[in-house]
């Protein structure tokens, strides 16, 4: 088993229970950036437009169409999305980069670097996270390890990876 390959069962093990969020689906934080707050109607969205299911099989044309849902998503959201999107980059890198030419891996691993320009920021980052402990920490640690050190990713994806590495939060599993 290669090192992708190692990365990304370990990535399955660690999420395998983790419940599909029906309150709020990647098409639904998509909606939040337009302003939708109603949650009946995120609700609505989430059952008619989500992949419904197991995170490792939602669409990965759900999850390029969808990287701005990562800024809306909450704490059951993040546990159920993050794992599908780490697997789909390790698996197919050039689905969202070609270095010097596009990238769009930059957009998850920003997601996992703490924001610390304010205490809400920081809080929100905090609470987004609050199900990543133990193992699920240490595999998202070593995605991000995995990030920083391949070639295959755009520069500046490397350094966010890098730059998260570096942050307190993902130096513990607690």
């Amino acid at each position: 088993m290669n090192s992708t390959e190692a990365l990304s069962h370990k990535i399955r093990k660690e999420f395998l229970e983790v419940p599909f969020p029906s309150h709020c689906g990647l098409h639904a934080a998509v909606a939040k950036d337009d302003w939708v707050k109603d949650e009946r109607i995120l609700r609505e969205i989430t059952q008619r437009d989500d992949y419904i299911g197991k995170w490792w099989d939602v669409p990965k044309e759900h999850l390029l169409k969808c990287m701005m849902a990562l800024s809306y998503l909450d704490a059951a959201g993040m546990e159920f999305y993050l794992p599908a999107y780490m697997s789909a980059i390790i698996e197919s890198p050039s689905d969202f980069d070609e270095p010097k030419v596009k990238s769009s891996s930059w957009q998850i691993i920003h997601t996992m670097l703490p924001d610390e320009e304010s205490q809400e920021l920081k809080q929100y980052f905090h609470d987004r996270f609050s199900g990543f402990l133990g193992g699920k920490k240490q595999v998202c640690r070593e995605f991000l390890q995995y990030i920083e050190s391949c070639r295959l990713y755009d520069e500046h994806a490397r350094k966010i990876a890098q730059e998260a590495l570096g942050h307190e939060f993902w130096s513990s599993n607690r």
